[in-house]
């Protein structure tokens, strides 16, 4: 490996921690909840601005869920959205099927939002089940990631993004081009 460059689990990295529903029984969980709740589906390889659902204060408290902070890596544990990711813009709590990488000072959330989203195939190999193939938060702890410097890992950030950028210019004009050849047939 290049110099500073290391392999480690990401229970090493940081702390790792998994939501949890609160009774959908009690309304006062629920209604007019203001944190928002994620269910695995929310974890679209994407950045996380906005939640369908809600929980309260109260449901936070008496339940499991934890309130993830900004630029968590959250991963999904089941179905099929099961080695997905998100990156949270928002501070969130989520339900048992997602699991939460904690930020800190060793790593960039978007580097091991990218590396992570890069060994997705791994990752669904790895996953286990009948009906419902699903990966454990102790298999999260136990993901090895290839860390290089931090300033390095930024690098590596900017040019993904502007990959990105460039791709999803791309969608767009070939999705106008497709406007275009529909109105052009439309007039023959």
């Amino acid at each position: 490996l290049p110099d500073g460059w290391r392999y480690i689990k990401i229970r090493e990295l940081t702390d790792v921690i998994t939501g949890g529903t609160p009774s959908t029984k009690k309304n006062e969980y629920w209604e007019n909840g203001n944190i928002p709740w994620l269910p695995s589906g929310e974890c679209q390889d994407s950045e996380i601005r906005t939640a369908s659902k809600f929980i309260t204060e109260e449901g936070l408290k008496n339940s499991s869920a934890k309130l993830m902070p900004i630029n968590t890596v959250v991963i999904a544990l089941t179905g099929a959205t099961t080695g997905k990711v998100g990156i949270l813009r928002i501070e969130a709590s989520a339900n048992q099927s997602v699991t939460g990488i904690i930020p800190n000072d060793e790593f960039i959330s978007k580097y091991v939002f990218y590396y992570l989203r890069s060994i997705r195939k791994k990752i669904l190999h790895d996953s286990y089940g009948g009906a419902q193939k699903h990966i454990s938060q102790r298999y999260v702890k136990d993901l090895e990631v290839l860390l290089p410097p931090l300033e390095t890992q930024k690098k590596i950030v900017e040019v993904l993004e502007k990959a990105e950028e460039v791709i999803e210019k791309r969608k767009e004009t070939i999705r106008l081009l497709d406007e275009l050849v529909k109105i052009g047939r439309a007039h023959v």
